[in-house]
């Protein structure tokens, strides 16, 4: 049996879907268009994707390194005896940089020792007990940022209790 005279190949091209399919070989605009939508679409969230994730991490690390200035300031209460506490001889304002050579945010802090309020009047060691608060605030991203820690500080320390 003989091929029919339409589906024989010659130089010529071949009639029908084989034929529609030569003359398309391009895109249309629509579809170019559509594409570059796509595309741009994918490339601004992607950039606002980063721009969060990086802005994070940063906001992150400044927060961390203000919980570090603050048990850094709370652990050097160990090293000071009961009278400079009392005294005013601790500073009650500073300030310190993000990192050690100065780059960054800065904070600002305060540092205040203040007698503890006790629960019940007339507890017998009210006079023997402060309560030191530091408080930090900075400026992140035209935001201002604060965080605190507060503990309390005995006369007499674990060490050389006397009851």
């Amino acid at each position: 049996m003989k091929a029919p005279e339409k589906f024989k190949l010659t130089g010529r091209l071949r009639s029908g879907f084989a034929s529609a399919m030569a003359f398309k070989r391009a895109f249309t605009l629509v579809e170019v268009l559509v594409g570059a939508g796509i595309l741009g679409f994918a490339v601004v969230s992607l950039y606002g994707a980063f721009s969060f994730g990086f802005t994070t991490i940063r906001l992150s690390q400044e927060e961390v390194r203000a919980d570090q200035i603050l048990v850094q300031k709370l652990e050097t209460l160990r090293v000071y005896d009961w009278s400079k506490i009392t005294g005013h001889y601790l500073p009650a304002h500073f300030s310190t940089p993000f990192s050690s050579d100065g780059t960054g945010v800065t904070y600002d802090g305060s540092l205040s020792v203040t007698p503890f309020v006790t629960s019940a009047p007339n507890e017998s060691y009210s006079s023997t007990l402060r309560q030191v608060t530091v408080s930090l605030g900075w400026v992140s991203g035209g935001v201002i940022r604060t965080r605190s820690m507060t503990t309390l500080v005995s006369q007499y320390g674990i060490q050389n209790y006397k009851p």
